[in-house]
């Protein structure tokens, strides 16, 4: 049994594999909570389409309203006054309508856009998810090899004592 410079080099290769491998654990859990965190972010964005939807459609709501209010008003106020629906009341009219149409599909537009915005976040999200995971397995992966050449270090040391 003696002791070598090969016992000491085996010796500190099993203990540095098998460190490692340790190392590459925890940065797979590390990894898998990274893939959590993103999930969970997924989550909210695709949560907040939805809240988007749904504002969307309220304040489209809003704006019928606001156009059949304008409307209602206008049509009173020329009747108020005694004058006929046509001419200049027809133009102010149809101007309004228009005007009103024109506001109701910019907000539908808009919320379209915002849905489609958090929709890509989400799926941005859920890669990230992703390639975390595999990060994991591969980290995984790396220290069952790091803990099989650490034991087969650890056994050449023992059979250089021999």
């Amino acid at each position: 049994m003696a002791l070598s410079s090969s016992t000491f080099s085996s010796a500190g290769g099993a203990v540095e594999s098998l460190f490692g491998g340790f190392a590459l654990k925890a940065k797979a859990a590390g990894n898998r909570m990274q893939a959590q965190e993103y999930d969970l972010a997924a989550e909210l964005s695709l949560k907040n389409e939805k809240f988007t939807e749904i504002s969307t459609a309220i304040k489209m709501q809003q704006a019928q309203r606001g156009i059949e209010t304008v409307l209602g008003e206008q049509k009173a106020d020329v009747a108020a006054s005694g004058f006929e629906a046509s001419g200049s009341a027809l133009d102010l009219l149809r101007d309004s309508a228009s005007q009103g149409a024109l506001h109701k599909e910019t907000l539908g537009q808009q919320g379209l856009i915002e849905e489609a915005g958090y929709e890509e976040q989400a799926k941005s999200y859920q890669l990230m998810a992703q390639s975390a995971r595999m990060a994991a397995d591969a980290e995984d992966r790396g220290a069952i090899g790091s803990f099989i050449s650490g034991g087969f270090k650890g056994m050449a040391a023992i059979a250089s004592l021999l």
